[in-house]
């Protein structure tokens, strides 16, 4: 079972399904998780344009380091959204295998982050999410 503050990998199809979050698997957050609804951040990996025109106001870069996360490369985690399903369930295999979640500091700032302005909350098609992650029932 996922749980808040696990890191899961999976296909998103944001805004469709034929986006580049549906055709390559991203980690996720797990913001919050109360019986069949659960709620993700994004995560992907930093990138040079990012530097220079950043689309997000609110995020988080983090260095790689297994004490606090799972990650493999500078990562840059997205505060200003949160995608949210209500009736689907998450497999343990999807969880990262270095680790399965990230530090109570780390969650702390993503929290931070998440309520300074408020931020977009993405409804995920569940029957598409299903399709494109065979461990989502």
């Amino acid at each position: 079972m996922i749980d808040t503050k696990d890191v899961i990998a999976m296909k998103v199809p944001y805004p469709s399904i034929n986006s580049g979050m549906a055709l390559l698997a991203h980690m996720y957050i797990c913001r919050d998780h109360h019986e069949n609804s659960y709620e993700f951040v994004k995560c992907q990996t930093l990138k040079p344009y990012m530097l220079t025109h950043n689309p997000m106001r609110h995020f988080i870069d983090e260095i790689p380091d297994i004490t606090r996360n799972p990650f493999r490369r500078l990562t840059r985690i997205d505060c200003d959204k949160i995608f949210s399903t209500f009736s689907v369930s998450y497999a343990d295999g999807m969880k990262t295998a270095s680790r399965p979640d990230i530090c109570d500091e780390l969650y702390g700032s993503i929290e931070e982050q998440l309520v300074l302005d408020g931020y977009e909350n993405n409804e995920v098609n569940e029957e598409m999410l299903k399709q494109l992650n065979p461990l989502i029932n």
